[in-house]
């Protein structure tokens, strides 16, 4: 465990919720994809107390902004090496674009797994995400974990242990996948809302 977001590592992931009306839709939506929804933004650490997040833009944000929110920081296993090729890389997407034509897709997706939830499937549909959002630029979420496939040697698996990609990674599943013991990430601070 670290004690503040000081000690934060690049490859370190960040899951945030604030309380305005956007933060609260797209919990909304969380919810109905995977039954229940803690967090609706990630960025990811680089170190020195920053990270990079897709907020209308790719872009390096001091992780101060953050000290009075409630949220999780989850530590994949990565060496140093890849640790400072993520950093250089994700340092480099900063000034992309935000994928803002992302989010119907994903409300799509879960309105989709809502449904197929009553009748009895249990895992979350990404039917519109995978098969629409090819060239949208990524949303906050889909940002970190293409910078993790793209700049280390990790793949987020799913518990089937099958690889998920980094297109329909929406942060409330995000967290559901971190969880898993095949990923071994690691919860190391956790804060509430303050």
């Amino acid at each position: 465990m670290i004690k503040s977001l000081k000690e934060t590592v690049p490859g370190d992931i960040i899951l945030t919720r604030g309380n305005n009306l956007s933060s609260k839709i797209i919990r909304f939506f969380g919810k109905l994809q995977t039954g229940q929804a803690e967090y609706s933004h990630a960025a990811a650490a680089i170190g020195n107390a920053l990270c990079v997040e897709s907020a209308l833009r790719v872009r390096v944000s001091d992780l101060k902004k953050y000290e009075k929110s409630a949220l999780a920081v989850w530590r994949l296993p990565l060496d140093p090496m890849e640790r400072g090729t993520f950093e250089r890389g994700m340092l480099q997407a900063a000034g992309n674009d935000y994928g803002g034509l992302m989010i119907p897709l994903f409300a799509l997706d879960s309105v989709a797994s809502f449904l197929t939830r009553l009748c009895g499937h249990k895992k979350p549909i990404f039917f519109f995400t995978e098969r629409f959002g090819l060239f949208n630029f990524p949303v906050c979420s889909q940002l970190v974990m293409w910078g993790v496939e793209k700049f280390t040697s990790f793949t987020i698996r799913d518990e089937n242990n099958s690889r998920v990609s980094w297109k329909v990674i929406s942060p409330d599943y995000l967290q559901d996948l971190l969880k898993l013991p095949n990923n071994k990430a690691e919860l190391i601070y956790k804060q509430d809302e303050s």
